[in-house]
């Protein structure tokens, strides 16, 4: 927790003023995340031991040497097969110590050493082994922080079909076996972010993704699929949402610089808003998981205010005298809630947020 204190502040630390020995880390992981004693109550570890040490780890991980990309591929690259139990385990070394900061001139060693490897082997594999999830771990991470240096565009297609997958959807009424385990939603939602700008068709794809399940996002199609589509809306427009702010922050952080012609332009924020916003909309209505729908519609609303919020308030006030629909009225008066900051705000693009005031102070009166 110390160290993971002390280095929280990456900006100020670069890697000429810091470098730390990987094997160090590599030595408390086997300690902590591999040790069977524990499992016969021959030892006992601190509570949150395991959370402290993953922070940690992640505090330390921009501060490997040059070096460190090959000595871990050399330790671990041997463990490599897939029918072997062993490889789990690496795959586990692989996401916690694989370099990924590394700054461009120094790609050479770092993820192009192993990362067309990598993507071979996942290709090649569809039974959704349970190490699966590590490996994607490692393709979002090296995507968020080496953005514009990675050439995604030949993998869009397999990217997008493995996401439509994991969400295991029914289709019709043929029972569709569910996966062992799902991608995490917020690493999958990295991972598309990062890949976007500068004319890439990540954004097609996602247009075609949204296109093929936004039937699934009706109120009336219940599922314990819903659950993880609406999730998808919000943690995709987080990290979008955080894309733009690390982009555009004065004091950017030294190991996430992208270069000019791959940041998010203008054009690119109304694409994506204007892609993601029709499935937000239906999803406010799903009272099961409104909350979720109601962050979607904050982030989307931070981005693009004039896009969100008058589509919005023209809903409510179509709402107010539905004598068949009166949970719609309390559905969007929470997803407004969550918008006061854009409503109020004047800018140059949504000038006319402040003249909704009065009307929608007067229209949640009778309810008060």
């Amino acid at each position: 927790d110390i160290i993971d204190e002390l280095l929280n502040k990456s900006r100020l630390i670069t890697r000429d003023d810091l470098i730390i020995d990987w094997k160090i880390l590599y030595t408390w992981i086997k300690l902590i995340l591999f040790n069977n004693d524990e499992s016969y109550s021959l030892i006992a570890l601190p509570n949150d031991i395991e959370k402290s040490l993953l922070y940690c780890v992640r505090s330390c991980r921009p501060y490997f040497s040059a070096t460190a990309t090959q000595e871990v591929l050399d330790e671990f690259r041997p463990w490599l097969c897939p029918f072997d139990s062993a490889f789990s385990d690496a795959m586990c070394y692989l996401d916690l110590l694989l370099p990924v900061h590394l700054p461009p001139e120094l790609h050479n060693q770092g993820f192009k050493l192993w990362l067309p490897e990598f993507l071979s082997i996942w290709e090649s594999v569809c039974n959704n082994p349970d190490w699966e999830q590590n490996m994607i771990n490692i393709f979002s991470f090296v995507s968020w922080c080496n953005i514009g240096y990675v050439d995604w565009e030949p993998w869009l297609q397999k990217i997008f079909t493995r996401i439509l997958k994991s969400f295991s959807l029914p289709v019709a009424n043929v029972q569709v076996s569910t996966q062992s385990q799902n991608y995490s939603l917020s690493i999958i939602s990295t991972w598309i972010v990062a890949m976007m700008g500068n004319g890439s068709s990540c954004l097609q794809y996602l247009r075609d993704l949204f296109t093929a399940i936004k039937s699934f996002y009706h109120p009336s199609n219940t599922g314990d699929f819903q659950q993880d589509l609406v999730s998808f809306l919000s943690k995709l427009s987080q990290a979008f949402v955080d894309r733009v702010h690390l982009e555009r922050k004065p004091d950017r952080i030294w190991h996430f610089n992208p270069p000019q012609n791959y940041r998010i332009t203008e054009t690119d924020i109304t694409d994506f808003v204007n892609c993601v916003k029709e499935c937000v909309f239906i999803s406010i209505f799903n009272k099961a998981h409104l909350e979720e729908a109601a962050k979607a519609c904050q982030c989307l609303s931070q981005l693009r205010p004039e896009l969100i919020v008058p589509p919005l308030v023209e809903l409510l006030f179509s709402s107010i005298n539905s004598i068949t629909e009166p949970h719609r009225f309390t559905s969007i008066i929470t997803c407004l809630a969550g918008m006061t900051r854009q409503i109020v705000r004047q800018t140059p693009e949504f000038s006319q947020g402040q003249t909704y005031v009065l009307p929608l102070l007067m229209a949640v009166l009778p309810g008060i």
